[in-house]
């Protein structure tokens, strides 16, 4: 079973955001000999505690991290800046961002500012709210988080698509788009068929992926700048939304009626998203249209 959300970017701007981040590496033990931990990559398993949930831990502190405006931002959306913090976390070779404070914009400055701590996580699996979509990372049965109390199926998946701009200077912004799983929304009863539903369940985050795809492309191919991206993104957004709900439902359908076709389902989509791998890291890069 699957309930699709997605979530459409709302406005564009024609301005930059040039965000400042200082980062404080924690202490060395110099009792001991210092162990430099190894960078986290960008598409390993990394997760973003918000200001607003409880986290008790336990954790290693890599360091602290500030994100500033610059001065000269003049829009600073909170998840460009969550990015760049996560990103600078990475760095640091943490797999978890938390959150302690969040100034949201204000007359003095209009771009959020967060502060953070860089953590290593042994278990992430404990604390994640969201997966994103990544080719070697399957649904798990820990995964799916919500109550099962009078649920109709054996199985549901919340899976969503966001997207988001950044300024990258030179009058171009860059946009983003991000596939990815929602563990409070999604249940799974256990059974004796499980790793037979985490099939079928997987499944249904790889559609949502499929389309995330054909939204960057269709959007590559409509818009050459902000003007034409404000013009055509909501419009696209619903069109993708309908043709995607219409292959989560008929995907259902068929695989209800003989769960055997689940194996030649997987198969086509695994040959779709490989038709679209030019549009896989579902980025794309926009003029400013002044």
């Amino acid at each position: 079973m699957k309930r699709l959300l997605f979530y459409p970017l709302l406005a564009l701007a024609a301005t930059a955001c040039a965000p400042r981040a200082v980062i404080k590496p924690a202490t060395l033990n110099l009792a001991g000999p210092a162990v430099l931990a190894t960078p986290t990559a960008a598409t390993a398993e990394f997760l973003v505690i918000t200001e607003d949930q409880v986290f008790e831990g336990p954790a290693e502190e890599l360091g602290d991290i500030v994100i500033r405006d610059s001065g000269f931002t003049l829009s600073c959306d909170y998840e460009t800046v969550v990015a760049l913090a996560s990103d600078k976390a990475r760095a640091l070779g943490a797999n978890a961002l938390r959150i302690y404070e969040h100034k949201v914009p204000s007359m003095r400055s209009t771009c959020h500012q967060i502060r953070a701590r860089a953590l290593r996580l042994t278990d992430l699996a404990a604390h994640e709210r969201e997966i994103v979509w990544q080719p070697n990372r399957r649904l798990r049965v820990a995964d799916f988080k919500g109550p099962v109390a009078n649920r109709p199926f054996q199985a549901a998946t919340s899976s969503n698509i966001r997207y988001r701009y950044a300024g990258l200077g030179l009058g171009k912004v860059r946009l983003t788009v991000e596939t990815y799983f929602s563990c409070p929304d999604s249940y799974f009863k256990p059974s004796a068929t499980d790793s037979l539903v985490l099939a079928h369940e997987q499944v249904h985050f790889d559609i949502t992926e499929l389309y995330a795809r054909r939204f960057v492309r269709q959007l590559g191919q409509q818009a050459t700048n902000t003007r034409e991206l404000q013009q055509k993104h909501e419009i696209l957004f619903r069109q993708l939304q309908s043709e995607s709900q219409l292959l989560q439902d008929a995907y259902d359908s068929e695989t209800y009626e003989d769960p055997a076709l689940v194996a030649a389902w997987q198969q086509r989509i695994a040959r779709e998203l490989a038709e679209l791998q030019a549009y896989a890291d579902k980025t794309l890069t926009f003029k400013v249209a002044l």
